[in-house]
């Protein structure tokens, strides 16, 4: 690995390997990636608390968050945990994160020559 990049660089896609791509999309200590690889506004798709239980799919929202504070509910806990990555169609990713209570599924498109963070879902728990 070589020197670190000083801090005011802009980061370029730090890996072509998405697993060391992941390294640094969570790495708590800097945002930088994180910022720079994740789409504006970003999906959430969160479970819809209070919708009637028929025994059917879930129920959910989808909300967009725009600017900085897309990335505010992205939870430090679930960015340590161990990732399961399931590749997707056209080069994406899909990880999931967390136990599994607190688990959430970030999608990841290729796009940029670089994988860009497109929605985080929390299932139903």
């Amino acid at each position: 690995m070589g020197p670190p990049a000083p801090a005011d660089a802009d980061p370029s896609c730090p890996s072509q390997d998405f697993a060391q791509f992941l390294r640094y999309f969570t790495d708590l200590a800097d945002d930088r990636v994180r910022m720079r690889y994740t789409t504006d506004p970003l999906e959430y798709e969160t479970p819809a608390y209070g919708a009637a239980s028929d025994g059917g799919p879930a129920a959910t929202e989808v909300q967009r968050e725009a600017g900085p504070a897309r990335l505010r509910r992205l939870r430090g806990a679930t960015l340590r945990a161990t990732p399961v990555i399931t590749p997707l169609a056209e080069g994406g990713q899909q990880v999931r994160l967390g136990d599994d209570a607190q688990a959430e599924q970030y999608t990841f498109a290729r796009r940029y020559g670089c994988w860009m963070l497109t929605r985080v879902a929390r299932p139903q728990g």
